[in-house]
């Protein structure tokens, strides 16, 4: 299988579509119905169903895409970094997870004291990607909700969002103001980003002696935290989701915090040790420190 063929294959199964596959890659359609029945051949699956007006991807074709997003995510970041030839400590290429890189680190690095500033090249993925491509060195700096345990891994605590229960004004009214950790279980299911999330927020619960299976929707599965987010605007449901990602909402009143149940959400930049991460990490922290007046309270790594 040729990086050709994923990228002609990851188009179709994006927009459902070898016509539109064909149009954004500037190829005919003939050709990308030809790449794509040539892999099917191959290996003896069938990567679509073309039965219905729109393809719809088989299981294995969920999982060819699936490997294919990573493979080429890896792809293009190798590349970005051999072209770029970065002298170590001048630049780096610092990898972070979903809500690390959309609510954070941008801000952050823009805040950072421009005199001092590292260059810095973001890039986003998932927490076993940013985790592979630090121990890899396709990425100099990782930044995590979930610890790094590896010993070859050095990490430092930069910053602390926490999760808080939210819904809309009128789901909020039918839930006691001073609702506690015990009374959760009456107000399932409660619905949060199953991500590396996850791993916080249920040890939260626990350490509160509270049983997350009992809270969770028993089929709704969500993804990222604005998948969250759009799922409470609709009135029905109640969520666990990060202050920082929530804030806009709860400030113009379309949705309201519920209680007082919070759990910290820390975050961490994580390296392999023979790199020094101190001086990125110090920016990132006072970054956050000097920003505790927009959004929840940000502490800097040394009060960690």
């Amino acid at each position: 299988m040729t990086f050709e063929q994923m990228k002609i294959f990851l188009e179709a199964a994006h927009f459902g579509s070898f016509t539109h596959a064909a149009e954004r890659l500037g190829l005919t359609q003939s050709a990308v119905s030809v790449s794509i029945k040539k892999l099917e051949e191959k290996h003896d699956v069938s990567l679509f169903d073309r039965s219905g007006r729109r393809l719809m991807l088989t299981e294995a074709g969920q999982v060819l895409l699936n490997e294919a997003e990573r493979i080429l995510r890896d792809v293009d970041l190798t590349i970005r970094r051999v072209e770029s030839r970065r002298p170590a400590g001048q630049s780096s290429l610092v990898a972070s997870t979903a809500n690390a890189y959309d609510f954070w680190m941008p801000e952050l690095l823009a805040r950072a004291d421009a005199a001092h500033a590292v260059e810095v090249d973001l890039v986003r993925g998932t927490a076993d990607e940013v985790t592979a491509w630090v121990m890899r060195g396709t990425a100099d700096v990782g930044v995590t909700s979930a610890m790094p345990s590896h010993p070859q891994f050095r990490q430092v605590g930069v910053f602390i969002d926490r999760l808080i229960l939210c819904g809309r004004p009128e789901r909020a009214r039918q839930i006691p103001d001073d609702v506690n950790w015990a009374q959760l279980t009456d107000q399932a299911p409660i619905l949060w980003e199953q991500s590396e999330l996850t791993q916080t927020l249920v040890a939260g619960l626990a350490a509160h002696r509270v049983d997350a299976s009992r809270l969770a929707h028993p089929r709704l599965r969500l993804s990222s935290t604005m998948a969250v987010i759009s799922a409470l605007q609709g009135g029905r449901y109640i969520g666990l989701v990060p202050e920082r990602a929530v804030s806009p909402l709860l400030a113009s009143g379309m949705l309201v915090r519920i209680g007082l149940v919070e759990i910290p959400l820390r975050y961490w930049m994580f390296a392999l040790r023979e790199r020094n991460i101190d001086p990125l990490a110090a920016q990132v922290a006072r970054a956050a420190s000097s920003g505790a007046d927009s959004g929840p309270r940000l502490h800097p790594a040394e009060q960690m």
